[in-house]
This record gives structure tokens, C-alpha cells and sequence, in this order.
């Protein structure tokens, strides 16, 4: 092949090349601006409760994800906040109340304001919060046919606040129904927590001194002798579930870093028995509720 075939097969090959890079980017650039349309056309349907905006987004063309960034929220009641990249993985759009959801948001900023935290904001500004950063995570599953809730994870994970896990199952849920009607036949299969305390446990615990005007080390003796006597009177009462339960919240308390809790009841209970008037200790007999310090103890 001559040196000038050669060349001519070089420009043929750097131009289709161009042609395939400029094609490329600008459908990028095409499918952004159709995915910012779509979330804007999501967002406005919630227009009278919050003011939604956002940097750019883009909808995965395959498998119809949606990612948006640099997200700021302005409720209409004064609240704001802002988020790093909320994405959404699946997501049910044929019905009132999804079926199926999984998605996160990442960089969740609030402000420690009363506009954002009303009432709470003088109790978590005494512990040094003056702003709350957090990512959120989501993945739940609703069984038409079966009538049931599959929460396999919520997670709400804060680097100076707490990590928690949550995950549970809901027997004959009708999600056609809302309100306190709707709960009426619900049953609790089973459930967990996981809590892993970075400083939110010590900052209440020294924020609660401070009012009380007492050093932290007393503050936290007067909780352990408090679940101490509950955990007495629990064994008197022969509540297994109650006795147990304040002796593994004494050893968290001693020493908070991770809490396990499990609800594991032998039969589905009603969810209504948590609106009934049970004290605290009755409702962990009848959920048949276990804790642990122990991450062996896993949610669902």
C-alpha cells in the first residue's frame, strides 16, 4: 500500500472517528436535556408543597435509572435542603403509591434551623449541631397478591450523628387504603434495627447533664441505676422480654456503640397494638422483641 493510500485510510479513519465522538456527545448532551424535561415534569406536580430544582439529571436509557445532582428543596412551610446526587434504581410510575422502590440520595444537607427542625432545633443546636449531613438509602417491595410489605432496607447513615438500619415485614397491608383505616388488619411478621452510634448517644447524653447541671459520668450512672430498677422490675413481673431487653440497653448505654433490636414474634401481632394504650414493656412481650450488643444479631 502506498504512503499516500495510507494517509487517505487515515483521514477516512480520524474523520468517522469525529463523526462517532461528535455523535456521542451530542446526544449526551440531547438525552441530559430530556431527562432534566421528565424530572421537571415529576417536580411540578409538588410544586404547592416544595420548590425542587436542580443542576442537571440524566435517565439511563436501558434500564430507565434516573440520577440527579446538586439537588436544593424549598418547602412552602420554610423548611430547605439540599442534596449531593439523589439517584433512583427502580420505581413503580402505575400506581397511586409505588409497589416497588429502590434509590438513594447522598449528601443530604439540613440546616439546624426552627424553619427546617421546628422544636428540635434548640436540642440538637445545645449538641453542637448546626447543620445535619447524611445519605438515605431505600429498598422496599409491595405483593399485591399476598398483601405484603417487604421493606428490605432503610437506612439513614450520618458520619457525626448515628448509622441506622432498618428493615421489616407487613402481612395484609392494603396500600389502596390511607390513614389510620388503612392499619386496621395489619400484622407484624418480623423486623430489625441496627444502630450504630458515631456521637449522637455521648451528645445527648452530655446535652442532658448540662441541663440537669450535673457532669456527664453522673448523668449517665442515673440511666444505668433507671434500667437497672426497670430491668428488676420486669423479672419480678415475669416479663423475659422486658428483663433482657434493659439489660442489653444498660450495656449499650455503658458503652454505645452498636445496638441490635429484633422483632420476631412466633404468630403475626396486629400493628394496631402499638396505638392501644401497652406500656412500653408490654409491647416487647408481645412483639416478642430481643436486643443485642452483639452485630452477629443481623436485620432481614
Amino acid at each position: 500500500m502506498s504512503g499516500k493510500s495510507t494517509k487517505s485510510y487515515f483521514k477516512v479513519f480520524i474523520l468517522s472517528v469525529s463523526v462517532i465522538v461528535i455523535a456521542g456527545v451530542a446526544g449526551y448532551f440531547k438525552l441530559q436535556d430530556y431527562s432534566a424535561q421528565k424530572v421537571r415534569e415529576v417536580t411540578d406536580k409538588y410544586s404547592s408543597i416544595v420548590n425542587i430544582d436542580f443542576e442537571r439529571a440524566m435517565i439511563n436509557p436501558f434500564d430507565r435509572s434516573i440520577k440527579v445532582w446538586n439537588v436544593q428543596c424549598d418547602f412552602a412551610l420554610g423548611g430547605t435542603c439540599s442534596v449531593e446526587s439523589f439517584s433512583v434504581k427502580k420505581f413503580d410510575d402505575t400506581h397511586q403509591f409505588p409497589y416497588f422502590f429502590v434509590g438513594e440520595a447522598r449528601g443530604v444537607t439540613v440546616p439546624v434551623d426552627f424553619m427546617s427542625m421546628g422544636t428540635l432545633t434548640r436540642d440538637f443546636r445545645k449538641m453542637g449541631y448546626e447543620t445535619l449531613s447524611f445519605d438515605l438509602s431505600a429498598d422496599y417491595i409491595y405483593e399485591d397478591e399476598a398483601k405484603r410489605m417487604s421493606v428490605r432496607k432503610l437506612c439513614f447513615d450520618g458520619k457525626d450523628i448515628c448509622r441506622l438500619d432498618v428493615g421489616f415485614n407487613l402481612g395484609d397491608v392494603k396500600l389502596d387504603s390511607f390513614g389510620l383505616s388503612g392499619l386496621i388488619g395489619v400484622k407484624v411478621l418480623d423486623g430489625g434495627v441496627v444502630l450504630h452510634d458515631n456521637t449522637l448517644i455521648t451528645r445527648m447524653i452530655d446535652s442532658s447533664a448540662s441541663s440537669a447541671e450535673i457532669s456527664p459520668s453522673a448523668y449517665r450512672d442515673g440511666m444505668l441505676e433507671d434500667l437497672q430498677l426497670k430491668m428488676q422490675k420486669s423479672r419480678s413481673l415475669g416479663n423475659g422480654y422486658a428483663e433482657d431487653f434493659y439489660g442489653e440497653m444498660i450495656k449499650f448505654i455503658d458503652n454505645p456503640e452498636h445496638l441490635v433490636v429484633r422483632v420476631e414474634p412466633a404468630k403475626s401481632v396486629p400493628l394496631l397494638y402499638l396505638f392501644m394504650g401497652n406500656s412500653f414493656e408490654e409491647l416487647l412481650s408481645l412483639y416478642e422483641v430481643t436486643a443485642s450488643t452483639e452485630l452477629s444479631t443481623q436485620t432481614n
